[in-house]
């Protein structure tokens, strides 16, 4: 019997020590997932949050996005990129339909818009090709990241709002002139039409296009022009006014507060400067931002004829 209890004592020990290293080895996974769950938890006003191990990707681009869509829903005829530089951008083309080409026209929406979602844009680049005009119109390049600046002082604000807007008029300048290589192969005038602060970004590069070499359009539309700052809306006022650009500048009884508030101060710069080519109209509507379509195409068309187009 003792020599039966001899030989049974080791299969015990291997047993209890197998046993034993069963249980450290879960006190120590233990131990480590309560480390982890330390770690993954922050505390907010006294309160304590399980954080997230999820991993979430970064939103796309919203200009990527835009420029996605419209290669989705658009017909590719209408499609023509154009290369600036390193880069390429998107333009949307359509010719004229009548047997009388009368030129063609631009158009360039405001920064944080596409080709095609500016609905005053869009409605008169599918309708002015009837009246005899071919148009072509621009994917905006992407909003300055810093503008308008929030520095605290008044000195650092302008300072950074110039960097700012200086960049984008070195962008803006290779796109209008890739852009007029494309427009010189057609007959006939050319005419510009932007919309909020490329309006004004504009007017400041023809007022330079001694530097820019970008040609001076036979007339400019601005549809809503505005900055958004008070120093950039003055200096936008005073390059209008002294422009020799024949300028119809449109905004709306219901439309961005700088357009509206700024547009007696475009008017008083043109009216001090004898400015002759200069026409401001504001039109009734019904929705914020929404240009009355039937009333735009009538009062670009008699603007135009008023000078001579």
């Amino acid at each position: 019997m003792l020599q039966r209890f001899l030989n049974l004592l080791p299969i015990c020990f291997i047993s209890i020590a197998l046993f034993n290293a069963q249980i450290a080895l879960a006190e120590e996974k233990q131990n480590a997932n309560t480390a982890d769950t330390a770690q993954s938890k922050t505390k907010t006003n006294g309160n304590t949050y399980q954080r997230s191990k999820l991993t979430i990707d970064a939103p796309v681009a919203l200009i990527e996005q835009q420029v996605k869509d419209i290669e989705h829903y658009l017909p590719g005829s209408e499609i023509k990129r154009l290369l600036v530089g390193p880069d390429d951008i998107i333009t949307l083309m359509k010719t004229s339909t009548t047997s009388n080409s009368k030129g063609v026209v631009i158009f360039l929406p405001d920064w944080l818009q596409s080709a095609t979602s500016s609905k005053a844009i869009e409605f008169l680049r599918n309708t002015l090709p009837d009246h005899g005009w071919t148009t072509l119109s621009i994917h905006p390049p992407k909003k300055p990241a810093n503008y308008p600046s929030f520095a605290e002082k008044k000195t650092q604000r302008m300072e950074e709002n110039k960097k700012s807007l200086q960049e984008y008029k070195n962008k803006l300048s290779q796109i209008m002139l890739s852009v007029m290589e494309t427009v010189q192969n057609y007959p006939g005038i050319f005419i510009m039409v932007a919309e909020g602060e490329n309006s004004a970004i504009l007017v400041d590069l023809y007022q330079n296009n001694q530097q820019t070499n970008i040609p001076l359009p036979s007339a400019f539309i601005s549809l809503s022009a505005h900055m958004l700052t008070v120093e950039d809306n003055t200096v936008f006022a005073n390059n209008l006014a002294n422009s020799e650009l024949p300028v119809l500048d449109l905004f709306l009884r219901l439309d961005h507060p700088q357009t509206i508030y700024n547009a007696k101060l475009r008017q008083s710069f043109a009216n001090k400067q004898m400015k002759v080519f200069y026409r401001q109209k504001q039109l009734i509507n019904s929705s914020a931002g929404y240009y009355p379509q039937q009333q735009l195409l009538t009062e670009i068309n008699g603007w135009l004829k008023s000078i001579g187009w």
